[in-house]
């Protein structure tokens, strides 16, 4: 089975309530069971989410061809107040009707394991809202669990000009922090065979290229900062064109060997960048040079309190609560902020709502167009514009709440993008109206 088809993809596990209890049951008295401190829960099937350039399609993982297994995804139900899950099945096992006591729960699914380095080895994890189970009643609905790539994906590959001046036993090894290491050699560059690694905070990937080239052993270290979890990492290996080093090793060398990547957003829309992220940070036997400063930090974007950009903020925390949701933005790099935009996507703000206050739903905050720099930095919004070459950048989306709230019940997410010298770095707001 083909690892390599969990890309593009969210899984999402609805979990719903009927109105209808298993055979057995008394259709006037449902809930005639021993304990009547217990609410019901039924399974319902389970579906996929497809996101590819805003076409949405609901269908089966084996339909939509992914090679993950619904009935091997793990369901755990969690009662506020205990340490222990109350329930736990894989789902493919899972009764139709799940009895549980009264009282406040969150579900979490997950899919696999969250192993320090493994192949084809994808973990995913989603935890529901918290919803209430009341005692002789059915709950009547929960919202989708979205489960998301939590582990790290990277594959390697080879050029065809390094490919055919390389030794057949050349290979590249991978570490994602402290964990152990993967062996790329050509057969898994082949098969595109992917290592998962564990997420841990502030890691470094590094990918070693070990093999002969026209004879001439070469051993080359490429390093990348500020992995994600969510991310696909594909590391391509290539001959340096001209063959005299690309300015940070040994000019002297016959042969060099460079590293590009494009990072790819698992748990969310495709984004590309083929640019050479990937810095040397050591030539080990080509004999010269000073090991080059590692490249500066990528913008970071947080987001002030109360705000989590990590979390699902309830609209209300700012509407009554007099509090303020601004994102903060700061770059380290020469030159300072090159790219900002803004995304808007909500179930109720929709691009036609968007476009009766003249607005879009990609804002480019960075190099902003006069006519929208007229709307946005007007006093019923206050944002920032044209903040190209700035360093720091308060995003206030606070008056822009009200208008969240007054169109309804709904979710509202906020993607934000920013790039420097320095790299990329991508966050996503998410708000909730109820």
């Amino acid at each position: 089975m083909n690892k390599n088809k969990f890309m593009k993809t969210s899984y999402i596990l609805p979990l719903l309530a009927v109105a209808a209890l298993a055979t057995g049951c008394s259709k006037e008295n449902p809930f005639s069971g021993p304990d009547e401190g217990e609410g019901t829960f039924m399974k319902s099937s389970l579906s996929m989410d497809i996101d590819a350039d805003g076409l949405v399609n609901t269908r089966s993982l084996t339909r939509a061809g992914v090679d993950a297994d619904v009935d091997d995804f793990t369901v755990i139900f969690n009662r506020e107040g205990e340490a222990q899950p109350v329930a736990k099945y894989r789902y493919g096992d899972m009764p139709e009707v799940v009895a549980l006591q009264a009282g406040t729960y969150t579900c979490t699914a997950t899919y696999g394991e969250n192993r320090q380095a493994e192949w084809e080895s994808p973990y995913f994890l989603g935890v529901s809202e918290t919803f209430e189970v009341v005692a002789n009643e059915i709950v009547s609905y929960l919202d989708p669990i979205q489960c998301r790539l939590e582990n790290i994906k990277v594959t390697v590959d080879f050029d065809q000009a390094l490919r055919s001046r390389m030794s057949s036993d050349s290979y590249a090894e991978v570490r994602v922090g402290a964990s152990s290491a993967l062996r790329f050699g050509l057969a898994e560059a082949d098969a595109q065979k992917g290592g998962f690694f564990m997420h841990q905070n502030e890691i470094t990937l590094v990918a070693v290229f070990n093999g002969t080239v026209d004879g001439q052993e070469i051993v080359e270290t490429k390093s990348l900062k500020n992995i994600e979890k969510g991310n696909h990492y594909k590391i391509m290996f290539k001959l340096h064109p001209d063959g005299t080093g690309d300015g940070t090793g040994d000019v002297n060398a016959d042969v060099t060997v460079d590293a590009s990547v494009i990072v790819e957003d698992v748990t969310g829309n495709v984004t590309l960048g083929e640019d050479d992220l990937l810095d040397d940070s050591e030539r080990p036997n080509e004999g010269g040079g000073e090991t080059p400063p590692p490249a500066g930090d990528a913008p970071v974007v947080t987001a002030q309190a109360p705000a989590d950009i990590d979390a699902v903020n309830e609209t209300s925390l700012f509407v009554s609560g007099g509090n303020q949701c601004i994102i903060n933005v700061k770059s380290t790099a020469e030159g300072g902020i090159t790219v900002f935009t803004v995304d808007i996507d909500s179930e109720t703000l929709t691009p036609e709502a968007l476009e009766g206050v003249g607005l879009p739903a990609h804002l480019d905050i960075a190099n902003t167009p006069a006519d929208l720099a007229a709307i946005l930095g007007s006093e019923e919004f206050g944002f920032p514009v044209n903040v190209k070459g700035q360093s720091e950048v308060a995003f206030n989306l606070t008056t822009f709440i009200p208008m969240l709230d007054g169109l309804g019940a709904g979710t509202h997410k906020f993607h934000f993008e920013v790039s420097d010298a320095n790299g990329t770095t991508k966050k996503t707001l998410t708000l909730v109206s109820r």
